[in-house]
C-alpha cells in the first residue's frame, strides 16, 4: 500500500469518526478504534479514558445531552512507517444542547486528535488516541437540559441506507 493510499485511508476515518458521532452511529465506532484501543480525551475541563470497545458507551452517555452537534475535521498529517501509522489532525466541533425551557445552549471547542494507526488486514484501525481541546467557548450542560438518545435533528432514515 503507498503512503499516498494509507494517507488518504486514515483521513477516511477522521471522516467516518466524525459521521460516528455526529449521527450517533455509535457502531460505526468498531471500524475506527481497536477493542484494546488506550482512548484519553481531555475535552475542555472534563476528562476520560477509555478503551476502545467502551468508546460508544462513554460517547453516547455524553452525545446523548446534545440535540446536535457537527464535528469538523481538518485534513490529518500523516507519517507512515510500514504497518504502523502517527497521525494528528485539528478538530472544531459544537454541541448543541436544548434546556428544559427550550432555550438553546452552545458548547465549542477546538483542539487535536493525535493517533497511533496500525494496519490490520489491509485496514487501518486506531490504537492509541490522544486528544486534548483546550479551547472552549460556552459549558458542556450536563444538567437542566434535554435529553436526545436517537437523532434530535432528523432520523436515519434521511441521512442512512443503514440504521446503525
Amino acid at each position: 500500500m503507498s503512503e499516498q493510499q494509507s494517507s488518504q485511508e486514515i483521513n477516511d476515518i477522521y471522516n467516518l469518526y466524525a459521521r460516528a458521532i455526529d449521527e450517533k452511529r455509535y457502531g460505526l465506532l468498531d471500524m475506527i478504534f481497536s477493542e484494546e484501543a488506550e482512548l484519553h480525551y481531555i475535552v475542555g475541563g472534563e476528562e476520560f479514558k477509555c478503551k476502545g470497545a467502551e468508546s460508544a458507551s462513554y460517547f453516547k452517555a455524553f452525545l446523548d445531552l446534545c440535540f446536535w452537534t457537527n464535528h469538523l475535521i481538518g485534513g490529518a498529517s500523516v507519517e507512515v512507517q510500514g504497518s504502523n501509522a502517527f497521525s494528528t489532525a485539528r478538530v472544531q466541533a459544537v454541541h448543541q444542547q436544548i434546556r428544559e425551557d427550550g432555550s438553546v445552549s452552545r458548547w465549542s471547542i477546538r483542539g487535536s486528535y493525535h493517533d497511533h494507526l496500525e494496519s490490520i488486514d489491509g485496514k487501518w484501525i486506531i490504537i492509541n488516541r490522544y486528544c486534548h481541546t483546550p479551547d472552549e467557548e460556552g459549558a458542556f450542560l450536563s444538567e437542566g437540559v434535554k435529553r436526545f438518545p436517537e437523532l434530535g435533528w432528523t432520523t436515519k432514515e434521511k441521512i442512512s441506507f443503514s440504521k446503525l
